[in-house]
This record gives C-alpha cells, structure tokens and sequence, in this order.
C-alpha cells in the first residue's frame, strides 16, 4: 500500500526508528541507495531554503531526478469536492495529483496559510478552517504516488525527525530525556506547524517533554492530547508549565521556537500588541546555566538577540548547523523508506 509522511504519527517508532537509523548511516557514507530514474517533484506554495536545498540535495545524493514547482508556475488547485469552479482556480487537486503522480515517483509539498516573508500575517481564515490541513490531506489521498509534508498548516514533520537525528547524535538512546520546547519572542506571529512537530516527534520517541510558554500561546489542544497519548505508550511524558526558570532545570535538550497566540488568531493587531509583553523570554546563557548542560536546537531561521541570544547561538552546545544538515539525511532515508 502507498504510504504517505503527514504527521510523523502514522508510523509505529519501531519504522521511524528504522528511518532514524538509515539516515545516520547514509551521513557515515553507508549503502546510500541509488535511485537512478527515480523522480521527485517538490511543490512549494511557500518560501524555502533548508526544505528545498535539503530535500533536492538529498536526491541528488541518491542520484535521483528532481523536479521543482513554484506557486505562480503552475495551475490553482480547488480542494472542495463538489465545487462548481467558476472562480480563480482552475484545476481540481482530483485531476492534478493524479497526473503529478504520473510523472514523479515521491511527492513533497509545502503549502501553509501561516508561513510568509511578509512583516506581519493577513491570514484571514480562521484556526477551524486552517487546522483541517486540506491542501496536504486532499493531495495524499488523490495522489497515486506517496506524498511527504514539508510543512502544513498543522504539522513539518521532516524538521522534527532531524532534531530526534541530532539528539540520538549526542545522547544515542533519548528515551525519558528531558526535552523542552520554549516558547520565545519574535517581530510577528509565527506558524504552529513547526512547534507542533516538536511537541509530537518526542513524545513518539518516549522522551519527557515539557513546553513552556506564556498564558495564551497554548499549542493546538488536538495535538497536544495525541502528544500525551503518545508519549504514554512509548514510557514518556508530555507536561506543559509557563515558568522557563523552573521548567529549565535539569534540561537534557532545549529547544527554541515562537509561534502565535491561539487566543487572538486573526486579530493580529492585539496579537502583536500581546506578544510584546514577553519579549523577556528571550533565551539566554542565564536560563541555560539551569539546565543539565543541554543541547540547544532551533529549526532556522533564527532572530538573533530576540528569539535567542548570541551567546546560545554561538556557544558548543549548539547544534543548529547540524540539525539542519540532518534534514537532508532524514529525508534521503524517508524517500528510500516510501519507495
């Protein structure tokens, strides 16, 4: 059967283990599969520098084909089943994801309502709509070929299989580690799919996760309860604190990510006007100090001296550089594991 790479959850550990390890064996040069006349087409309704390099990088690698669609360089697609397409879009994802799949043997794609280069959101669907994921979900299941989130509205579960990579690097069993996922400032609201995913790819792995914000940036409360199931069945924990001092104690891995305010989604105005009360959540060498020397990860790209500090950044325990390499490996094991 044709398997799809949506949330990360789809897969028992045992599989996303077996990935974990492939891709630390292809980054030590061991049996990197040949994918001679294998395609990959990568669709990007969003900006990207990790994602695309990593995952064209990454099939190159295997000696694989890519091909790259940019929004603006193909048709719209409508999603609504029964729509009478008098409007602006001019394919139904029904035709368009058979036919991609006709050419390609992986699909990828990014398409997230939230993400933009833009200095603040003017998203005005509401967080009902945009958490039905409909984009990916309607493309996975018309597509005849499988079909890879590289970040959706709700979840980028390629990033977070290459921070488990990276912790298994330094620690080799993560099991019951203590993982903290911190809220941390920033200029505007940031998309959830990101801290989803770091919040869900632990708690698979059985580590004890605690995320820590201010009142009003609670994560989704549908991931946050499969989180917690999860975590319970691999021996782990899932605990959310609004206390970073505390909460920082004996911290194995800490890792950094804002994101916006469920409570005043679409009103963007009052959700910046709220934000810029906690702009001492900035992660620094002080909060640090507290942890059990832990490794500190941010998915990139970072504001420097307002989300993190130059000192965290830049110090040993740092390992946002490789965490990012680690993207590449993971999804060069994902594209051999699909096929």
């Amino acid at each position: 059967m044709k398997k799809n790479f949506i949330t990360g959850a789809e897969y028992s550990l045992q599989e996303l283990e077996k990935i974990i390890h492939l891709a630390m064996s292809y980054k030590k040069g061991i049996k990197i599969p040949d994918l001679s006349g294998k395609m990959l087409t990568l669709i990007f309704a969003n900006p990207s520098l990790r994602t695309h390099l990593s995952f064209e990088s990454g099939m190159k690698k295997m000696k694989g084909e890519v091909n790259v669609l940019h929004a603006g360089n193909s048709w719209q697609f409508e999603y609504k089943n029964g729509a009478v397409m008098n409007g602006d879009k001019q394919e139904h994802v029904k035709e368009g994801a058979k036919v991609i799949s006709r050419y390609s043997d992986v699909i990828a794609l990014r398409q997230s309502e939230l993400v933009t280069t833009a200095s603040r959101h003017n998203s005005i669907s509401s967080w009902e709509i945009l958490k039905q994921d409909e984009a990916i979900s309607k493309l996975a299941t018309y597509a005849e070929k499988p079909v890879i989130n590289m970040e959706s509205n709700m979840f980028h579960p390629c990033q977070a299989m290459a921070d488990v990579m990276t912790m298994k690097e330094t620690f080799g069993n993560i099991k019951k580690k203590k993982y903290v996922l911190t809220w941390s400032p920033h200029i505007k609201a940031l998309p959830l799919a990101t801290p989803h995913s770091q919040l869900l790819m632990p708690a698979l792995f059985g580590m004890n996760v605690t995320v820590v914000h201010p009142l009003g940036f609670d994560l989704d409360s549908d991931v946050l309860k499969m989180a917690q199931e999860k975590a319970l069945l691999a021996g782990g924990s899932v605990k959310i604190s609004h206390d970073q001092y505390e909460t920082f104690k004996n911290a194995d891995v800490v890792v950094a990510k804002s994101w916006a305010s469920l409570q005043y989604f679409g009103h963007w105005d009052k959700e910046s006007d709220y934000r810029k009360q906690f702009e001492h959540w900035i992660l620094n060498e002080e909060k640090m100090k507290l942890t059990n020397n832990a490794l500190f990860l941010h998915c990139l790209p970072v504001r420097r001296n307002i989300e993190v500090t130059d000192g965290v950044l830049d110090s040993p325990r740092s390992k946002v550089i490789d965490e990012a390499e680690n993207r590449m490996w993971v999804q060069m094991a994902l594209i051999f594991y699909l096929l």
